[in-house]
């Protein structure tokens, strides 16, 4: 996944901003950097005078007639580019390099009017006390700098629409690459989803979805892959329901057909004159009780199971005495226990209170299935023992132990399942639909409790089961 990410205000922000500023940034460079080095013509700006003439010529009035001043004087304003002439104070003329560039006169008589004052661009009079000293007349012949590019027609169109152009590029590029980024980075991820729910309707969820650095296309993905886990979990366990409905009323079928393929046989037998003595007659009728009786378990399991799965998902909480119903449900063993000659023990003090909230008639039925089992597979003159216990004060566990034939460790995880029977179970003589344990799981589990199995070929089984004890505020 992208780990840089930006939502889509963040991202228009960007681009705004990269239309606005860059363009013009980039094309205010671009003419600066053109116009330094490489326009025509290259502008030199030229120094003010008055600086110079100040502190070479106006301030060193008492030196214009020495010769070796005028003479550095004539070199500074031919290196310069400039001409001077010194008039003195009675209009006589000191200096003048300005009718030859390699000579200069000195002391001149002219008068005011052959100076031709109009011919030149500065006029600079020294002053003392109020008194004129000379004048200096300047002529500048300085000149501007320039740099010619062999392509004058390039520089007209850069001069005149260069800035136009460059702006023009540099937004038209910026374009290109924020329509590249919006078509990959969200218009694509769109297609995919679109693609994506597409599969999710034809029930395929093997396929991918795009992660991009834009936030609400990622925050999208991520509820798209955590619709298609869940979908897909969904459609898995649909799958596998509907595989074990199949297998449940295939399995309910027979369970239904054998007893009554054994009763129909009996009363066939009797109805043709087959059972034609009382002794016969009465083999016949107990044969007909027993499967009728197995019959009515296997209703009654149906029931409970539909009940507790389908009809009354939700058990009926109320505040009960845990001690009380196991006490109840072992006894209502004794007989059974007795015929089998089967020591059926309880370990706890029957007088004890231990209050949770649940069911009691599921709790009873949860009990009588496990007991029941444990009579039903522990041999004779065998002990089933029931033990309660809490733990610290806040769980209470009912240990149901027996010496019977125990589970194979292979088979203990599949023992909950509905319509299950280990191979040594399924002989119909020890009775038994594959009911009792998934129904108890799954009463054990609506209370909010833990039912465990430790067992193991021949060594008899114990089934832990821990409910939460209810809390006195």
């Amino acid at each position: 996944m992208t780990n840089f990410q930006l939502s889509i205000k963040k991202w228009a922000l960007i681009f705004l901003i990269l239309f606005l500023v860059i363009p013009l940034f980039i094309t205010r460079l671009t003419v600066h950097l053109y116009e330094n080095f490489y326009s025509p013509y290259k502008n030199v700006e030229l120094d003010n005078l008055d600086t110079w003439m100040k502190k070479y010529v106006l301030d060193d009035v008492k030196q214009w007639n020495n010769l070796s001043w005028q003479r550095s004087i004539n070199e500074k304003t031919s290196t310069l580019g400039i001409k001077i002439k010194l008039i003195d104070r009675k209009q006589k003329q000191i200096f003048s390099n300005i009718n030859n560039s390699n000579k200069y006169e000195l002391n001149s008589d002219i008068s005011k009017n052959k100076v031709g004052l109009s011919s030149f661009l500065e006029e600079y009079k020294v002053y003392s006390n109020g008194k004129l000293l000379g004048v200096v007349y300047v002529q500048d012949n300085r000149t501007f700098e320039t740099k010619h590019t062999p392509n004058r027609w390039i520089s007209y169109v850069i001069n005149e629409w260069g800035g136009a152009f460059i702006w023009l590029t540099i937004f038209v590029l910026i374009l290109v690459i924020s329509v590249r980024f919006i078509k990959r980075k969200i218009l694509f991820p769109l297609k995919e989803f679109r693609k994506a729910t597409d599969s999710v309707s034809k029930q395929n969820f093997n396929f991918n979805v795009p992660h991009t650095p834009v936030k609400e296309i990622n925050q999208l993905s991520e509820a798209i892959v955590c619709m298609q886990e869940t979908l897909k979990e969904s459609l898995d366990k649909q799958n596998e329901m509907e595989k074990e409905r199949k297998i449940f009323i295939s399995s309910i079928i027979h369970d239904l057909r054998t007893p009554l393929f054994s009763i129909r046989g009996c009363l066939e037998g009797i109805k043709k004159g087959i059972a034609n003595t009382p002794k016969k007659i009465n083999k016949y009728v107990n044969i007909s009780y027993k499967k009728a009786n197995i019959l009515n378990e296997l209703i009654n399991d149906l029931h409970t199971f539909t009940t507790v799965n389908y009809v009354e998902p939700t058990p009926k909480f109320k505040e009960i005495n845990i001690t009380d119903t196991v006490d109840i449900t072992i006894k209502g063993f004794y007989p059974a226990a007795l015929t089998k000659g089967i020591s059926l023990q309880s370990n706890y003090n029957g007088e004890e209170v231990i209050i949770i909230d649940g069911d009691q008639y599921l709790l009873s039925r949860a009990l009588e299935n496990i007991i029941g089992n444990a009579i039903r597979y522990t041999p004779n003159k065998g002990e089933v023992c029931v033990t309660v216990t809490t733990i610290n004060g806040e769980y209470c566990k009912i240990i149901i132990k027996d010496t019977g034939i125990g589970i194979s460790p292979s088979e203990i995880p599949h023992i909950f399942t509905p319509l299950y029977r280990g191979e040594k179970s399924r002989n119909r003589k020890t009775g038994g639909n594959g009911l009792g344990l998934s129904i108890a799981k799954q009463i054990i589990d609506q209370h909010r409790g833990v039912i465990k199995v430790h067992s193991n070929n021949g060594q008899g089984t114990i089934f832990e089961i821990v409910l939460p004890i209810k809390t006195t505020s």
